[in-house]
């Protein structure tokens, strides 16, 4: 329980209003669950009845294509909630979410989390503003995939990337927990046409590659 509890509070502005009663009663309707990479949370068209908060790991939003192809929505760390849309009108998922890597996640109920949000009016205006931001992402992302070339999406994903989820290295250097294989799902290209981006990042000094992660020397270049 005091686990629960830590990791609650520890998700900063969505919570931090809240009592040390408040947290307690959040934890005592939450699950906690420990999975591995792959595991998936729900599918496209499932029942739309929790809410996720990832405590450690990363979880994909994604959906499929007419054409059967994955597309990446967005990549959730911890401290960030997911299957929010269940406080809306949906009835069944439109998109499905997976785990990247090992994690460890806490589940709310539909039911008693929106009994929650009644009775805490600050706590509802936060997780509407951060619907409302989510669906612009989105929309936003979608649009990146109609419009940019493989490059450009491949440098708009490592540059969304690295400010969202980048460790922090020695000389200014950022690193990404990332395969080839993800980043193709994120910018809607094949694995084959992102290596050779990735290539020629290379070659120009803007990426160092390494098992299931991306180095980047200077972000700055990179956003130029």
């Amino acid at each position: 329980m005091e686990q629960k509890i830590w990791y609650i509070k520890k998700t900063g502005g969505l919570f931090s209003s809240l009592s040390e009663e408040e947290h307690e009663w959040l934890a005592e309707i939450s699950k906690m669950v420990t999975c591995r990479r792959k595991h998936q949370f729900y599918l496209s068209d499932e029942l739309s009845d929790k809410i996720y908060l990832v405590k450690e790991g990363k979880v994909r939003l994604g959906r499929v294509n007419q054409d059967g192809d994955e597309i990446t929505l967005d990549v959730l760390g911890p401290g960030e909630i997911f299957g929010e849309l269940a406080l809306t009108d949906e009835q069944q998922r439109s998109h499905f979410a997976e785990a990247t890597e090992d994690s460890l996640v806490c589940i709310f109920p539909r039911d008693k989390f929106q009994k929650f949000l009644v009775e805490h009016q600050e706590l509802t205006f936060k997780v509407m503003k951060l619907i409302g931001f989510r669906l612009r992402e989105m929309e936003s992302r979608l649009q990146d995939l109609t419009y940019q070339s493989v490059a450009e999406r491949v440098r708009t994903a490592l540059i969304r990337l690295a400010e969202k989820h980048g460790i922090p290295e020695a000389g200014g250097k950022v690193r990404l927990s990332i395969t080839q294989k993800d980043i193709a799902y994120l910018v809607g290209a094949t694995r084959e046409s992102v290596a050779e981006e990735l290539g020629l990042l290379k070659r120009a000094g803007l990426v160092e590659t390494s098992y299931r992660s991306l180095l980047l020397p200077n972000l700055e270049t990179l956003r130029q």
